[in-house]
């Protein structure tokens, strides 16, 4: 991806004791930077270098202006005649920002001063440098949270939540008290996902196809709660923990923020059966230190057992749960298991072309990307990356449709010009995807774990990744995207739309998969049925 050329900008920052020093690339004569956050402002001195456009400025962080700073976020500025400009920041320093952070200790190692560099997205969509300065105190029970530097409506609202949180988890112990026969009861459940699908739908369909539902009462719970208030959420939870306390396994898909708040019952099993098929979005421990879990009350750590797609994901997601790599199962994927059945393979590719008949004399190019956004309340996707009327005439010429299969977590759908209807389509409210990849003849994703399913399949993927060292730097990945295999990527559309001219679209053929044993049958062997048989 083409770095932020022709703008004045960061381009390293590295220490020497007390010393923060800082190299500026700045396209305009300049004497000074500044350092500001809010109404503080600082005055830096520079000094050009010999190398052109370069400067440099060298701050004692003891001693600015005759004190330290502030419990602050601090941007880094240039004054031009319009006003304060934020310096960007290159590319090749965004990426080591992580490893730039300074913990000073003091008086007897009870008190800290601490400065992080963090990248953060500027008003002009360009990446910049924060700087946080902190001043820690030593917590002798890191277990309990620190109220001092909380404002009194901000303590009065976590202690309220907190105080319903630990009811929460009392109710919990007497609801499972009253149900001391947790056994054959099986929770599937998810907050992140409504209606049931992925992994919960396949091991669903495959407890009832060996008929362990005739054994084992199976109840389900599915809401998006991360979407919602934290007093909606709790009235949700009073009701499922009543449910919970009566199970010997709950299967969950995805983070359950419940699960932080209440201690599950020893006769209790909860597995996480993760969705994503590859470590590459950083989540979980793996964010640990800018938005991730709390040390101690983290429901990651109260899984018995997790569910990942192969053993090489083991090390990955040891660090994302905080769990030790006994409990990883490496079992693969439930919504995988039909990948491996042929004749289930023919009957959901005869219900799709039943239901959507256009798609049958048709190629397709299915369109998948992740979403936009910190959190699932605000996931979003930027239609603008998008030229409809030219990926139209590319799908015209080569009769295929561009099927749009959103994230589940982004509700605002594309529009669709009604003269572009006969080639591009949008699948989002379809649930499974994983049926579409049977009729895909490629697919265009960017971070998405789909390309792990997908790639099983042996045909061309295109990684659409317009925003690729912007999303890395501030979302964290285990791996760059840069290093997969099997995919082609595309910083901009031009080259999207060149690749799809040039693709060549094989005529639809019959998936060719080993046979191996299934997800599911080794999860309900080996967990549910493991000494009862």
């Amino acid at each position: 991806m083409e770095n932020q050329v022709n703008k004045n900008c960061i381009i390293d920052i590295y220490w020497e004791r007390i010393f923060l020093n800082i190299t500026f690339k700045l396209y305009e004569e300049a004497q000074q930077i500044y350092l500001v956050s809010g109404k503080e402002q600082y005055c830096i001195p520079l000094e050009k270098t010999e190398i052109q456009y370069q400067y440099h400025a060298k701050i004692n962080i003891t001693n600015i202006d005759g004190k330290m700073l502030e419990n602050q976020n601090y941007r880094f500025q240039i004054k031009k005649e319009e006003g304060y400009e934020d310096l960007t920041i290159d590319y090749a320093l965004a990426y080591r920002l992580e490893s730039l952070g300074k913990i000073y200790r003091y008086y007897r190692d009870i008190y800290a001063y601490t400065i992080n560099f963090e990248v953060r997205k500027l008003e002009n969509e360009q990446l910049g440098c924060v700087l946080i300065s902190r001043y820690m105190k030593l917590n002798k029970n890191p277990r309990k949270h620190c109220f001092s530097n909380k404002s009194v409506k901000s303590i009065l609202k976590d202690t309220t939540f907190n105080f319903m949180a630990n009811t929460m988890k009392i109710l919990y112990r007497f609801f499972s008290f009253l149900h001391p026969n947790k056994s054959k009861k099986i929770l599937l459940m998810s907050e992140t996902r409504a209606p049931m699908s992925g992994n919960l739908l396949a091991l669903d369909q495959r407890l009832k196809e060996r008929n362990i539902d005739k054994d084992y009462k199976i109840s389900y719970s599915f809401s998006t709660t991360l979407q919602e208030s934290k007093w909606h959420i709790i009235s949700k939870w009073l009701k499922l923990i009543w449910i919970m306390s009566k199970q010997e396994f709950i299967f969950v898909d995805d983070y359950s923020p419940i699960f932080k708040y209440i201690d599950i019952s020893p006769k209790t099993k909860l597995i996480q059966v993760w969705h994503a098929g590859v470590g590459f979005k950083s989540v979980g421990y793996a964010r640990f230190g800018f938005g991730g879990p709390e040390p101690y009350q983290s429901s990651h750590r109260k899984y018995d057992y997790a569910i990942v797609g192969e053993e090489e994901l083991i090390p990955v997601y040891e660090e994302v749960f905080g769990i030790t790599k006994e409990k990883i199962l490496p079992y693969g994927l439930a919504r995988m298991d039909h990948f491996f059945d042929k004749e289930k393979i023919e009957k959901i590719k005869e219900n799709l072309y039943e239901k959507f008949p256009n798609l049958k004399e048709k190629k397709v190019i299915l369109f998948a990307p992740t979403f936009r956004g910190r959190r699932q309340a605000k996931a979003y996707y930027p239609y603008d990356k998008l030229d409809l009327s030219k990926i139209y005439e590319i799908c015209k010429q080569k009769n295929a449709i561009f099927m749009i299969k959103m994230h589940p977590f982004i509700q605002e759908r594309i529009e669709i010009p009604k003269e572009y209807a006969e080639y591009i389509q949008d699948f989002s409210a379809y649930t499974d995807i994983n049926d579409l990849y049977y009729i895909a003849d490629v697919l265009i994703t960017d971070y998405s774990s789909s390309v792990y399913e997908y790639s099983k399949l042996k045909k061309p993927i295109l990684l659409y990744t317009f925003d690729l060292d912007d999303y890395q730097l501030i979302n964290r990945v285990h791996k760059n995207v840069r290093e997969y295999e099997f995919a082609t990527v595309c910083c901009t559309l031009e080259e999207l739309l060149e690749q799809l001219e040039k693709l060549e679209m094989k005529a639809k053929e019959t998936v060719q998969v080993e046979n191996q044993k299934m997800a599911s049958d080794l999860i309900i062997d080996n967990i549910i049925l493991k000494g009862k048989e």
